[in-house]
């Protein structure tokens, strides 16, 4: 019995041993050259505008944003751009094929379509010539900052801080349950908003879906509540407001 036990202790061994190898694990620096791709090493392509580009403030509800980036070559050295790609399908690079081959300069038209995006705005160009397949010769970065269009802001009427929140009453079940109520970020900092432990009662609990709320992000408040006689009572954490205007109003259905 003894040695069935420990064949098959062998047994499990060599299989998490042969799963393990077949496991690759990839190193953190591909993944990070994956999200933040870095260039060439050398400065071949100069703009005229600088590598960082603001297009200042702007509405959610405003037209494409455009603007034409020109380029030169340093030391007069050739290149061919092969490939544009961006950081977001908000943003768009379009170069002149037939006038880029083997040039010294050029123009790039760019256009950034705010609709959808708003807060602080850092978006990127990744610009690849034939210097590197893998590796983009230069990358320009585009930032600014959206306005949330005046129909949309309506939305949020109630602030706590800078999270705006479309209501700040909840009704729930005396026997406990789940509700959401819509919010967004309306500051220019990541907010984690959670109920504040040491002011609320009555085994309620609250956090955000996203967890952590972006600039400008929209997402849900989850507030639950747990079934108990003692009246309910949540304030929230994480937002800069005092106590005061961190209470949601919690009403409990009759029975």
């Amino acid at each position: 019995m003894r040695r069935g036990i420990v064949g098959i202790l062998f047994l499990l061994l060599g299989t998490l041993g042969v799963a393990t190898a077949q496991i690759r694990l990839i190193p953190q620096e591909r993944i990070e050259e994956a999200a933040n791709p870095s260039t060439i090493g050398k400065r071949v392509m100069l703009f005229e505008q600088g590598e960082r580009v603001s297009f200042g403030t702007i509405s959610e509800d405003s037209e494409p944003w455009r603007t034409t980036l020109h380029w030169r070559s340093s030391e007069g050295q050739r290149v061919t751009i092969t490939q544009i790609k961006t950081s977001c399908g908000c943003l768009v690079a379009e170069w002149d094929r037939r006038k880029s081959m083997s040039a010294t300069s050029g123009t790039l038209e760019v256009e950034y379509r705010p609709k959808g995006h708003t807060g602080g705005i850092r978006q990127r160009i990744f610009i690849y010539t034939t210097l590197s397949e893998s590796k983009p010769t230069a990358i320009v970065e585009i930032v600014g900052s959206v306005e949330l269009s005046a129909d949309r802001a309506s939305l949020y009427p109630h602030l706590m801080g800078t999270l705006g929140l479309r209501n700040r009453t909840l009704t729930l079940p005396a026997e406990g349950g789940k509700m959401e109520i819509a919010v967004r970020n309306c500051g220019s900092e990541p907010l984690r908003v959670l109920h504040d432990s040491r002011l609320s009662l009555g085994g309620i609990s609250a956090y955000t879906e996203p967890s952590v709320l972006q600039s400008g992000e929209e997402g849900v408040l989850v507030v639950e509540l747990e079934a108990t006689d003692v009246k309910p009572i949540l304030f929230l954490g994480g937002v800069n407001a005092p106590p005061r205007e961190r209470k949601i109003e919690i009403e409990i259905e009759k029975r």
